[in-house]
């Protein structure tokens, strides 16, 4: 399952990521792309504040996963850029989130290759003409996730 979303300015990104999260469920995984500055940790941010988590989320650059208490589950928020593939992520002990129960986003997806497990959702933040013109593609890997976009983009297309 294929979605694609127009977004034409960070709060039109954030606010897509903030429904998104309503629909969420522990465990969802959530793979990021797209080049430096489009909107990456804007979606990020949006995605933590409708999960309910209070307070600055911050890109995790530097510290590679930061981790945040939600209302509803907690949010942990990963940065694979300096990391060399899948198997640093292995080796550094992060495949334990991908089961606690919590959303995991992971900026920088595209590091990790395609060797990420199953059932996740892929999202593309592709930069268009204008200097705030997004498009964001969602993509579905596994039936758990497929059901998840289904009824945000049924939710969505009710609100537009």
């Amino acid at each position: 399952m294929i979605i694609e979303k127009k977004s034409c300015n960070p709060e039109a990104t954030f606010s897509l990521a903030a429904s998104l999260a309503s629909h969420c469920r522990p465990n969802t995984n959530i793979l990021l792309d797209g080049d430096l500055a489009a909107g990456k940790t804007v979606f990020a941010k949006g995605l933590g504040s409708g999960l309910g988590v209070r307070g600055n989320i911050k890109s995790p650059t530097y510290t590679l996963m930061c981790s945040y208490e939600g209302d509803s589950m907690p949010f942990f928020h990963f940065d694979a850029y300096n990391l060399k593939g899948i198997d640093d992520f292995y080796d550094l002990g992060f495949d334990e989130f991908l089961s606690k129960d919590g959303v995991v986003l992971i900026e920088w997806a595209s590091v990790l290759a395609g060797d990420f497990p199953d059932d996740y959702i892929h999202i593309a933040i592709k930069k268009e003409n204008g200097d705030n013109d997004r498009t964001l593609i969602f993509t579905a890997k596994g039936e758990e996730m497929e059901n998840i976009l289904k009824e945000w983009q049924n939710n969505e297309d009710i609100s537009l």
